[in-house]
C-alpha cells in the first residue's frame, strides 16, 4: 500500500506536466492545479488498508475567485473559465495508478 501510495503520488505530480504541455492560453499560467492535489497518507489497520489519491484540494483564490480542487479540476477538464491544457492528464494519471496498484500488489501476493 505505501509503494502504490508513493507511486500515485509520482503519477500525479507527472500528470500536471502532461496537462500545462498543452494549450496556448490567453492569461499567464498560475500553475494552480498542484494545489488542487489531494493525497493523504495511506490508513493501515491489522488486515485492512484504505488510500485516497487525488485532486479534490482545499478552497484555491485565484484573483477571479475562490474555488475548491473538484471545480478546479472540472475547469481543467471541460475548459471552463478559459483553463487550457490537456484534459486526459487525469485519466492517463488514473489508468497508471491502477496499473502502479496491480504491479505492487502482484509483488506482495504473487500471481
Amino acid at each position: 500500500m505505501n509503494n502504490t501510495h508513493q507511486d500515485a503520488e509520482n503519477i500525479i505530480d507527472i500528470s500536471f506536466d502532461v496537462f500545462y504541455s498543452q494549450g496556448n492560453p490567453a492569461r499567464q499560467r498560475t500553475h494552480t492545479l498542484p494545489r488542487a492535489k489531494n493525497n493523504p497518507s495511506p490508513k493501515i489497520n491489522g488486515d485492512s488498508a484504505y488510500m485516497k489519491s487525488g485532486y479534490e484540494g482545499d478552497q484555491i483564490s485565484y484573483s477571479d475567485g475562490t474555488f475548491t480542487g473538484g471545480e478546479v479540476l472540472g475547469a481543467t477538464m471541460t475548459g471552463t473559465y478559459g483553463v487550457v491544457g490537456d484534459s486526459s492528464y487525469d485519466e492517463i494519471a488514473f489508468e497508471d495508478i491502477i496499473k502502479a496498484a496491480n504491479n505492487n500488489f502482484n509483488k506482495e501476493f504473487g500471481k
